[in-house]
């Protein structure tokens, strides 16, 4: 996906419209999508974005993409769905999203016992439980290290990121908590998570690296990974990028190789998923929303912890599957609207709330 991203916005691709509306006929007749329709998604990009054709075999399956193309904001949109379609209700939006909401931030709030600092992208340095902590561009490093447990913690509409005392580089994404030490002393190094992170693991092979979340503890010793464990979010699951790793859970045992995950349900089962589509995995990481036949409801929990809004569904929502690659930077109402295009769904906003209407 984000080579996808890359090429998008690269100069190489050759602007070819034909080609790409051959492509939307055939991807619109396989997915059942009413021409009408499409035609008015098609037509609302044609006449104001540039269209590019994508070398074979670049992903046939995202040559959609280019329907909602938004390079100037970083977005690249594609939607589809698994229901029958019935006709859209033309909806005044200026009515339905009477406020808009911005995209999350880097927000944090670095805690240790009951002391807490409130941190954003801006640069400082504190003293917190004897310790110099800097925050440079984001990024927290503390110095002057003295043994002390801190939690920090990312609110819903937020992310943050840090660098632990042995060097590995840790992302969390928005509604996530991270418990780490100031100073690994042990011969094992461990954190405890709750939500989502991306870890950058420094490389020690006498000092193995533990992450554990409710349902896993994962053991690495230099490494690339994404965890995925939120209270409301279904399924844990660990996603392997470069290195190996051992996930316990259960007690089952398993050792990842690249490009696989960890799977373990809150009923105790565990999976392990090979070829997995790491980008959509870390996609957060690197900027955007990326979907995958991925359902409405999965969709919304993630926008409603990105936005920091609640969401509520009338009577009638089906459970529309979409794919879709949408910049973060986006405000809500832009990738709401997108989701409206496809004439299944629709939204309305109401101070910090989102209402999902069939």
């Amino acid at each position: 996906m984000k080579e996808l991203f890359d090429y998008l916005k690269s100069d190489d691709g050759e602007s070819y419209e034909g080609v790409m509306r051959d492509l939307w006929d055939k991807i619109t007749a396989e997915r059942k999508l009413e021409k009408r329709k499409a035609d008015r998604l098609l037509k609302k990009v044609v006449g104001t974005k540039k269209l590019v054709m994508l070398p074979s075999p670049v992903w046939y399956r995202l040559a959609a993409a280019v329907l909602a193309l938004a390079i100037a904001t970083g977005g690249i949109f594609l939607l589809s769905h698994k229901h029958k379609q019935t006709p859209a209700i033309a909806k005044n939006t200026a009515n339905l999203y009477k406020n808009d909401i911005k995209p999350g931030s880097p927000q944090a709030i670095l805690q240790v016992g009951n002391t807490q600092v409130t941190l954003n992208k801006s640069d400082t340095s504190f003293t917190l439980a004897g310790n110099v902590v800097h925050v440079n561009s984001g990024n927290i490093k503390i110095a002057d290290v003295k043994p002390v447990n801190y939690t920090l913690i990312v609110p819903r509409g937020g992310e943050y990121s840090l660098i632990l005392s042995d060097g590995t580089k840790v992302w969390l994404n928005a509604a996530s908590k991270l418990t780490y030490p100031s100073l690994f002393s042990n011969a094992d190094r461990e954190v405890s998570l709750e939500g989502e992170a991306y870890f950058e693991v420094e490389k020690d092979g006498s000092h193995p690296f533990i992450v554990h979340t409710k349902e896993q503890t994962i053991k690495v010793l230099g490494t690339e990974f994404n965890v995925h464990a939120y209270p409301d979010g279904g399924n844990c699951i660990t996603t392997l990028v470069k290195g190996k790793v051992q996930v316990n859970s259960f007690g089952k045992e398993m050792v990842l190789e690249p490009d696989q995950q960890a799977i373990s349900d809150k009923d105790g089962e565990v999976a392990l998923q090979k070829n997995a589509d790491v980008k959509e995995s870390i996609a957060w990481k690197n900027g955007y929303f990326q979907f995958d036949n991925t359902n409405l409801h999965e969709i919304m929990r993630q926008l409603s912890r990105w936005y920091n809004v609640s969401v509520t569904y009338e009577d009638g929502v089906k459970p529309n599957e979409f794919m879709a690659i949408i910049s973060r930077n986006n405000n809500i109402s832009q990738i709401l609207n997108i989701l409206e295009e496809t004439g299944v769904v629709h939204f309305q906003i109401t101070g910090n709330e989102v209402t999902v209407m069939p």
